[in-house]
């Protein structure tokens, strides 16, 4: 709020600085400076001040639960004024471990919480989930104050939308609002009822219940008299309308969103209440100059704001408008504005965006070689995004697994401490009953034998299940390890792809367009973009469809045949059968098969012909590939490879990869590599047999 005040004082002093004399300009602006500069020193020196005190409050904590919470409150204030990730996430591990150590369930859940809090401001989603959904389990059967159940579900359910996840986002927040119903905390439903309201809005035949969660948020904070809640419900009602494109209802919420804003005063409400009125009226395609001047109106606010993330995105939204009206050339200077801040703000999506969008317009104007750098731009973003997606899976599941260990490890202690606490009392009660041996001597000596066995009898079943409960937990850390390395291992394998073939291929089609071929360039470009499209897309799965891994096969061919003249062809057979869609498979898994027929067969032979095939034959309990080329043969390839001194690790890492699919799925795959020879036992091919078993 001071910096906000402080920007409007200096933007009204730059207006009348145009009609003050020059002495007083000079005299106004050291003023002016002087009082930025003391105000800046001022928020400096408090928000230092805050941090320090919380960091003495850890150091003086006169109990570790104690010191517990004020580890969270230092984590966070570090988050929200000195914005150091390391040292943020530094304390907030320090707090989870003490809390562990502590063995205190609820501080351990806060601390969970507040560590997932972190994570999700980091948009790091998955992990933030697994937090915050483990903080509430932890503490949802056990006797705390309602508000951390309720903390705990909202920020979980949060988490979870974020991350896609919309049936375990409606889970929680159900659980939410249910606490929030049973306390009649009007400001918890209003929370609940909204988040509930934005999830469902992303599930189809949801409308119904969307909007009256929505009506229900807005109601509670009616009712509670908070005007920024109220302006949030409306802003998510008309942006839903919107979507739903029942454009009159769209825009009613958004004008009295309008005026609330008005009357707060809030300049950044404002400017978002104006986007979305432009949105509105872009997507109903009635009125697209009303779409343009909301547009320009909320730019000129997030420019006061200075604001480049929402300045990027206004600038493509004109671009769209403009695009509409029929103006391409204003449109592009927008699309362009709009790319060069996104770069700059490293906005991956926009990038991508609008770098296709400007790639489309380039080739429609015939400029192909802009087209083309726009269209790598915009590939380079999308992959970039592919990648963070992927580093923030490994990451969460790295994470995950750390903290289970972490757990595990607590745990053996604790049990280790027992079972010390158990053989000291067992050694007491020994000596105990040694005495009344030694007492009660004179009843026989016999009886005294019998009681000797029977306590060494116990103490060796004692021990014997003391080395049989180590051994399991043994064997269950084992377990919990092997399960995360062998999921950590399926996302790695997924991004094998051999890098020179695609800038090979990249390397032959720029080729074809520089020898004026440019009718089989744009051919083996659009091949190009499937295939690559295909391979990120079955990236993200575990197994895909023999259909699809035949038609990966069939693009990657198409690619090959490219950098070959005429003297290779392949065929398929299988891409229309039926039984192909339902047989499942690693993806990628016979592209290395078809690199080593062609590279190290086909290329080496000298024949006239140079054929790949690959042929598909279905039975009730099995299906059999077979990849056959007709290339050298696998001796006199031997025989080259050792001169070239080269060792190729595609079969062991295709080998690898089969070994981890047979232990994760029901299904098996087996394999076989066989010489085809003529009838006087000459090599003329090799055949890879692949047999998969259906279960």
């Amino acid at each position: 709020m001071q910096n906000k005040i402080f920007l409007c004082r200096y933007f009204s002093f730059q207006k009348s600085v145009f009609f003050t004399p020059i002495p007083q300009i000079c005299n106004t602006c050291f003023l002016v400076f002087l009082f930025v500069l003391l105000t800046n020193l001022n928020l400096i020196h408090a928000q230092n001040k805050k941090i320090e005190l919380y960091k003495d409050s850890v150091k003086t904590a006169s109990n570790d639960s104690l010191k517990v919470h004020y580890l969270i409150k230092l984590s966070r204030e570090i988050h929200r004024k000195a914005h150091d990730t390391k040292t943020e996430y530094t304390y907030a591990n320090e707090a989870v471990e003490l809390a562990l150590q502590l063995n205190d369930t609820l501080n351990y859940a806060k601390a969970l919480d507040n560590l997932g809090l972190l994570h999700r401001y980091h948009e790091d989603y998955t992990q933030a989930l697994h937090l915050h959904s483990k903080a509430f389990e932890l503490v949802e059967d056990k006797d705390v104050p309602y508000i951390n159940l309720m903390i705990f579900a909202n920020n979980a359910g949060v988490a979870a939308r974020y991350n896609q996840n919309y049936d375990v986002a409606v889970n929680f927040y159900l659980k939410a609002l249910k606490l929030a119903e049973e306390e009649n905390s009007l400001k918890n439903i209003a929370i609940s009822c909204n988040g509930l309201g934005n999830t469902l809005a992303h599930i189809p035949g949801r409308e119904q219940e969307t909007i009256a969660y929505f009506e229900r948020s807005l109601q509670a904070e009616k009712d509670r008299k908070n005007s920024l809640g109220v302006a949030m419900n409306y802003l998510s009602i008309g942006d839903f309308y919107t979507k739903q494109r029942e454009f009159s209802q769209a825009k009613k919420y958004l004008y009295e969103l309008l005026a609330i804003n008005q009357e707060r005063e809030d300049v950044f409400g404002l400017a978002i209440t104006e986007e979305f009125l432009g949105i509105a009226y872009l997507s109903e395609e009635k009125d697209i100059q009303q779409a343009i001047s909301y547009f320009e109106a909320s730019l000129k606010k997030f420019n006061q704001l200075n604001n480049l993330h929402k300045k990027g995105e206004l600038f493509s939204l004109l671009g769209e408008a403009y695009l509409k009206t029929n103006q391409p050339r204003t449109a592009q200077a927008y699309f362009e504005k709009s790319l060069d801040l996104a770069q700059k703000n490293q906005q991956l999506g926009l990038i991508k965006n609008n770098a296709y969008t400007l790639s489309e317009m380039n080739e429609e104007a015939g400029n192909i070689s802009a087209a083309f750098q726009l269209y790598k731009t915009a590939k380079a973003a999308e992959d970039s995004l592919q990648m963070n997606e992927q580093r923030v899976k490994i990451e969460a599941l790295t994470g995950s697994f750390n903290l289970e260990k972490k757990e595990n490890e607590i745990e053996l202690l604790e049990k280790e401490k027992a079972l010390k606490e158990a053989l000291v009392s067992s050694q007491e009660e020994q000596l105990e009953k040694r005495k009344l041996t030694t007492v009660l001597l004179a009843l026989g000596f016999g009886l005294s034998l019998v009681i000797v066995f029977l306590q060494i009898r116990n103490y060796r079943i004692k021990k014997k299940s003391n080395a049989l409960l180590m051994e399991e937990e043994k064997q269950k850390m084992q377990a919990i390890y092997d399960r995360n390395l062998a999921q950590a291992e399926i996302l790695v394998s997924r991004l094998r792809v051999n890098p020179h073939f695609l800038f090979n291929s990249l390397n032959a089609i720029t080729y074809l367009m520089q020898s004026q071929q440019n009718a089989k360039a744009i051919k083996y470009l659009k091949i190009f973009s499937k295939y690559t499209r295909m391979v990120l897309e079955t990236s993200k799965q575990q197994v895909i469809s023999l259909k699809e891994e035949l038609q990966l096969a069939n693009y990657y061919l198409q690619l090959e045949e490219n950098r070959f003249e005429k003297d290779f062809v392949f065929e398929i057979n299988g891409l229309d059968f039926n039984c192909t869609e339902h047989i499942k498979l690693p993806p990628i898994l016979l592209q290395p098969f078809l690199e080593n027929a062609i590279w190290h067969g086909l290329l080496l032979s000298k024949k006239e012909v140079k054929k790949v095939s690959i042929s598909i034959e279905s039975k009730a309990d099995a299906t059999f590939i077979y990849i056959e080329d007709n290339g050298i043969g696998r001796d006199q390839r031997k025989t080259y490879n050792n001169n070239k001194k080269h060792k190729s690790m595609g079969m062991q890492i295709t080998k690898e990869r089969i070994d981890l699919y047979n232990k994760t799925h029901e299904n098996s795959i087996q394999f076989e590599i066989n010489d085809l020879k003529d009838a006087n036992g000459n090599a003329i091919g090799t055949q890879i047999a692949f047999l998969i078993k259906n279960q």
